[in-house]
């Protein structure tokens, strides 16, 4: 009487469940739109270690030391991999593919004044740098349809105006918006549009137009300065400021309703916000 060999399980160990579902979970996460679809690019940028960790699974598998099955670390160690991993993506680490290097501008020194239009239907979040560098722009790494952003500079006597705009073909290298950062030195005049975070409360203002979506903090000014706003929006304004607001909008307790909008109760120039039709506009003082 002859006996079969036993045969090796078919099915996957249950030990790889763990790595496995965890890159389930990343895929999902890309699928709903939660993470950047350059991740893929990542992925496959890292292959010599996932292949490193899988061969090393084969060879040990079913070895152990005492009561402690080799293969378990592995896949514990790939779970921790794919975790770091996706960190990496997150922080657009140098070893990453799609760490897209910066957009900087040209230097601010001698701008006086400066005009820049950025408009697209992500996330557009604004900060201020002090000097040096008159723009950065760096993708916001999450899920989206926004491509890299290219700029297109103009510039005469101190003057400069920029044009930021999308990759019209960025194929795996989407994300959920851009991070902009802008000069202090110049005078602005924007054109914002997005699901839009702006704190220009450092910044020189001359006019803003807004559309789209979000809340903005605004500075203080010294004359007339024009915000025109187009769509759902928070305006956060200095407490005890001259505004004046040109159409329908929230506004603070106490602001002195005019004929086509409402006065905050100091007197003198500032900021004046007009409100287009239908559009919900909020005015905080902060």
């Amino acid at each position: 009487m002859t006996h079969a060999a036993p045969r090796r399980p078919t099915t996957l160990p249950k030990i790889w469940l763990a790595p496995v579902l965890t890159a389930v979970s990343m895929v999902a996460a890309t699928a709903i739109g939660w993470l950047s679809r350059s991740i893929l690019v990542d992925f496959v940028a890292w292959w010599p270690l996932w292949l490193a960790l899988t061969g090393v699974g084969v060879m040990i598998r079913g070895r152990r030391i005492g009561a402690l099955r080799l293969s378990g670390l592995v896949s514990l160690s790939m779970v921790v991999a794919l975790i770091v991993f996706v960190v990496g993506h997150l922080q657009a680490w140098p070893l990453m593919p799609s760490s897209v290097s910066a957009l900087v501008g040209s230097p601010d020194t001698g701008v006086t004044t400066a005009a820049l239009s950025a408009r697209m239907d992500g996330e557009l979040e604004i900060s201020t740098i002090p000097s040096g560098d008159l723009y950065r722009v760096t993708p916001v790494r999450g899920g989206g349809d926004v491509g890299i952003p290219g700029a297109v500079e103009r510039s005469q006597d101190g003057s400069v105006s920029v044009e930021l705009a999308e990759n019209p073909d960025p194929g795996l290298y989407q994300f959920a918006g851009w991070r902009l950062t802008l000069s202090s030195t110049p005078a602005w005049t924007l054109s914002l549009s997005g699901v839009i975070a702006a704190d220009l409360s450092a910044l020189s203002i001359e006019a803003v137009q807004l559309e789209g979506s979000g809340s903005v903090l605004l500075g203080s000014v010294d004359g007339s300065t024009p915000v025109s706003t187009d769509g759902d929006f928070t305006i956060r304004v200095p407490a005890g400021a001259a505004i004046r607001v040109v159409g329908p909008a929230q506004v603070p307790s106490g602001w002195i309703p005019s004929e086509d909008g409402f006065s905050s109760p100091t007197d003198g120039q500032g900021w004046v916000i007009a409100i287009s039709e239908g559009s919900l506009v909020r005015i905080i003082e902060s």
